[in-house]
């Protein structure tokens, strides 16, 4: 009683699991994805760049937001009260620094919110009027343009020999 094996059998103890075709491709694969990172790197480092060329000229914004300049380390040893420590335990804690950004941040959203209702409304109503003004205009000057060819039908037309 012998069996014959299934084609599938044969074919799985033909081809090796360990082809040296496929220890290259996969040593390919390593490679495009290290030049692949390694591009992104260098972009991100580019992009990083010209933003800060951008935003050079916004020195001003030191002085506004505490920490952000380069007297960050000079902050912490003159102990500048308590902005240095709040910025120093942002900067060194980042939970603290996301629970902050999400307490600040519903009352700047309700402020923003409520002073862009009536700037939507009142400029909704302002560019309504505006239409409304050049249509009225326009009808007024398409009355008129009827009325003078009604007037100049009616008079006929002149023959003055």
């Amino acid at each position: 009683m012998s069996q014959t094996p299934s084609p599938s059998s044969t074919q799985r103890r033909s081809t090796p699991v360990h082809d040296s075709s496929t220890l290259q491709m996969r040593a390919v694969r390593k490679e495009l994805l290290l030049l692949r990172a390694e591009v992104e790197r260098s972009e991100f480092v580019k992009a990083r760049l010209e933003l800060n060329r951008k935003f050079a000229n916004l020195s001003w914004l030191r002085m506004l937001v505490p920490g952000f300049g380069p007297g960050r380390a000079r902050a912490k040893a003159t102990g500048r009260g308590v902005n240095a420590t709040l910025t120093d335990l942002v900067l060194n804690h980042p939970l603290v620094s996301s629970l902050a950004s999400v307490i600040l941040a519903k009352p700047l959203r309700a402020t923003v919110a409520a002073g862009a209702k009536p700037l939507l409304k009142w400029g909704a109503l302002g560019a309504a009027g505006w239409a409304g003004l050049r249509l009225l205009s326009h009808l007024s000057a398409r009355k008129q343009q009827a009325q003078e060819q009604e007037q100049e039908a009616a008079d006929g037309p002149r023959d003055e020999s």
